[in-house]
């Protein structure tokens, strides 16, 4: 049964009775936050909190890391008020270790069976939007030019999109062939969370949109591959970070401003 909770003279809804693939996501249209049923009761208000914040930052064009980090920094403030000062930095870092557990069980990717040529052909809208890389520095999407900027290492993803600056950023370590895949993944995911869709609904949008452009240009056997190679990439990737963060002190709650993507 869904809890009350009053945040900022607003009234929500946390329902916690199913699985979240992100830990948390957010309901616009009913006001509800939803929070992993895995998660301990002591964390559901903060991740609550988080979520709201988080939102506002992203619908006001900001990259997902930075309105991530902006939203722990609220979050924070709000254990302070139910913990104490000296207390709610150490409850926020509990939290943390165990949303990464819930959400690197759910973002492992599950090895799809590669599509062999007399299967049978997945069904794909031709009209599926697409992305234009005009160099490997820039992208155009529905009318809009961004910089893509490869530069950055990002914790957590492989892209993220800076709206604002008309920014796409892409790890460093991404292999230039996954580019405009990702690229429309993410923007189409934003698209759909402008429209008052959760995370975890804008993000199967950005996946289906991302699957059907590959396999709208390249062919359904190549197109496949390429999904399925981008997603054990992403597995790799992930794995590698876990251990990188562990010898380099593990993943900081909230992170300095030299630290993360600027917007």
């Amino acid at each position: 049964m869904a809890k009350e909770f009053i945040y900022e003279e607003e009234k929500y809804q946390i329902d916690c009775s199913k699985s979240v693939t992100s830990a948390g996501d957010m309901d616009p249209a009913t006001k509800t936050i939803l929070v992993d049923k895995d998660l301990p009761e002591k964390f559901h208000e903060g991740i609550a909190v988080h979520e709201i914040e988080e939102r506002k930052y992203l619908l006001k064009g900001h990259s997902y890391v930075y309105s991530h980090n902006e939203a722990q920094k609220k979050e924070l403030e709000f254990y302070e008020q139910k913990y104490g000062k000296d207390k709610s930095l150490e409850v926020l870092k509990e939290e943390e270790a165990v949303v990464l557990t819930i959400t690197r069980r759910h973002s492992t990717p599950k090895k799809n069976k590669i599509l062999k040529a007399e299967e049978e052909i997945p069904e794909v809208s031709l009209n599926s939007p697409a992305i234009e890389m005009r160099t490997i520095q820039q992208a155009a999407f529905e009318g809009k030019r961004y910089i893509i900027d490869h530069d950055e290492r990002l914790v957590g993803t492989l892209v993220d999109v800076y709206e604002k600056g008309n920014v796409i950023y892409i790890d460093r370590d991404v292999p230039e062939r996954f580019f405009e895949g990702l690229a429309l993944s993410e923007l189409i995911t934003r698209k759909f969370l402008r429209k008052g869709l959760g995370w975890s609904a804008a993000y199967v949008e950005g996946d289906k949109a991302e699957k059907d452009y590959y396999i709208v240009k390249y062919g359904a056997v190549e197109g496949e591959e390429l999904y399925n190679d981008e997603l054990k990439f992403q597995a790799w990737k992930f794995e590698q970070e876990k251990k990188e963060l562990k010898e380099e002190g593990g993943h900081k709650v909230i992170y300095e401003k030299d630290e993360i993507l600027p917007k």
